[in-house]
């Protein structure tokens, strides 16, 4: 999965206001999983994953697993903390360095830092991972710069920019990759910030200052909120009805909207805007003394609905669609209905974190305590029912196999017919 994955608490969908400004192919299901499915032994496992760890680090983790068949190659995002030892910034410090595994034998191919000797650690980083092999890398450092990198699949840098802002980076459906800054607040709770997009060899196609900041970038829509921010006693917050405005790839405004009154759209970190393949526009919103809702909205920007939908539900996109999860009970609906197109029940405690994501060939990935569900998201075909007790993570599925990370180490498990 990519590095925006984020978790989901099973509590209701929060009301609170942020107080800050924040190529896929579908494999059709061999059969219908019945019983849950238990592991073969590894067909590998990996040299250890921090064999290269700093003498000084105060720990590690692996952030990322991302499996990508058409180079036979599986990449892990892994990151070190490293004392902080300027005082220049009060954030801390760690060393990302992203590593490629052949996905035949788990042997360690290439190994990309994103620090260079005696140079400035990273505060923050994002990773996009293309169909291709390509892999890019935003990173934040410690003397506040801010870098963009394209590193080809054999590990070798394509190329690499600096950028003026903290930005966000993100693949949209044409192959071109979305730098959104973060841009500044002006007195008047103004945000200005800007849209770039460069093409696969870094070559800058178009560029584009506008109101707002990035809530979504998707496909071939960007999601930005475009009103004036709050003060209040801790900085800027956004407003309780915000104007979305929505670009498209050409970085001009398509339309905008504004949410009714008391609406909060910013969520609680899982997933609440998606962009399905046609370019409409999903939206999901709390409504004070009304509930939440999911807004509509049709390439040209007419708004189709507002549905109501379960508070305590996890919403995932499924490219033509929506699916709802709530209390194991998953179901599937269209634009044209808001009536089920179908509804299954799962087995299974549900975790402590529920999440509800889309694998790298396409299907849903739902996760119980004991167990993790591939879900065909056309159908809601349960593809497989994998007994993941011994699992670590983070994990990825492709193609039937599924390469988990656990105690340092990855792991390739090839599921049998």
């Amino acid at each position: 999965m990519n590095s925006s994955q984020r978790s989901h608490r099973s509590h209701a969908w929060t009301s609170a206001l942020l107080a800050g400004v924040l190529g896929m192919s579908i494999a059709l299901p061999a059969f219908a999983a019945e019983t849950v499915t238990r592991l073969n032994p590894a067909s590998w496992s990996s040299p250890p994953l921090l064999a290269d760890g700093v003498d000084n680090a105060l720990a590690s983790r692996v952030t990322d697993v991302h499996a990508v068949p058409s180079k036979s190659l599986v990449y892990v995002h892994t990151q070190q903390d490293i004392p902080n030892t300027t005082g220049k910034t009060q954030y801390s410090w760690y060393l990302d360095t992203l590593k490629a595994y052949s996905s035949t034998t788990g042997k360690l191919q290439w190994s990309y830092s994103l620090h260079k000797p005696a140079g400035a650690y990273t505060l923050s980083t994002q990773s996009v991972y293309t169909n291709y092999g390509t892999v890019y890398m935003y990173a934040e450092y410690s003397d506040g710069t801010y870098r963009l990198y394209s590193i080809h699949s054999s590990g070798k840098l394509n190329w690499e920019k600096p950028l003026s802002d903290a930005a966000t980076i993100t693949l949209m459906k044409d192959g071109s990759l979305l730098v959104a800054s973060r841009g500044t607040v002006n007195t008047e709770g103004v945000i200005r910030s800007t849209l770039s997009r460069y093409d696969n060899n870094g070559k800058l196609l178009n560029q584009q200052p506008i109101q707002g900041s990035l809530l979504k970038a998707e496909g071939d829509r960007i999601l930005i909120a475009a009103s004036k921010l709050n003060k209040n006693t801790n900085g800027w917050e956004m407003v309780p009805n915000p104007q979305v405005d929505v670009y498209g790839l050409e970085l001009k405004r398509l339309y905008r909207y504004q949410f009714p009154a008391k609406s909060n759209i910013y969520g609680d970190g899982s997933d609440s805007m998606f962009v399905l393949k046609d370019g409409t526009v999903l939206i999901r919103a709390n409504i004070d003394d009304v509930g939440n809702k999911l807004f509509g909205f049709d390439p040209k920007g007419k708004l189709l609905w507002g549905r109501v939908i379960p508070g305590g539900s996890i919403t995932q996109s499924t490219g033509t669609g929506y699916i709802t999860y709530e209390n194991n009970k998953l179901q599937l609906y269209n634009t044209s209905s808001g009536k089920a197109l179908a509804s299954i029940t799962l087995e299974g405690t549900p975790a402590d974190y529920t999440w509800v994501l889309r694998t790298s060939d396409g299907n849903l990935m739902i996760n119980m305590d004991d167990r993790t569900y591939i879900i065909y998201p056309s159908t809601l075909a349960i593809v497989e029912t994998i007994d993941t007790t011994n699992l670590g993570s983070p994990i990825d599925y492709v193609n039937r196999t599924v390469y988990s990370v656990k105690e340092g180490t990855l792991y390739k498990y090839a599921i049998k017919k």
